[in-house]
């Protein structure tokens, strides 16, 4: 019965896996606090099947985290780019994770991305 189970989980995951037109570079950004207490970052989505995609929205998972598109369209080769700032001056645990909902015009959308904060031991 447990490898059955285990078998459709990963059947389930695998099938979830193929709705998603749109890749991330990174693909999980993980990052440091700087000394000001923010998180900057560029990251570019792709295109995975080739068509042309455009983003039309991001929206951050709490009022710390803001996002801007910078390059709307996108294709397989030529990524369209998403600028992320989060405020993590109140975060106070060593992990912390900040989710963005990107949408877009391409199938499975919204697409997640997964921003993990860490803190150093001294700014703790």
């Amino acid at each position: 019965m447990i490898p059955a189970i285990a078998a459709f989980i990963v059947a389930a995951t695998l099938l979830a896996g193929q709705n998603n037109t749109v890749r991330f570079e990174p693909q999980v950004l993980n990052v440091v606090r700087d000394s000001t207490g923010f998180v900057q970052a560029m990251v570019s989505v792709y295109s995975v099947t080739g068509d042309s995609i455009r983003i039309t929205g991001i929206k951050g998972s709490c009022g710390c985290a803001t996002a801007s598109v910078q390059r709307p369209a996108m294709n397989d080769s030529v990524p369209g780019k998403v600028y992320l700032a989060i405020n993590a001056q109140h975060l106070t645990d060593s992990l912390n994770y900040i989710d963005f909902a990107i949408t877009h015009t391409g199938t499975g959308s919204p697409a997640g991305y997964r921003v993990v904060v860490r803190l150093p031991k001294e700014s703790r």
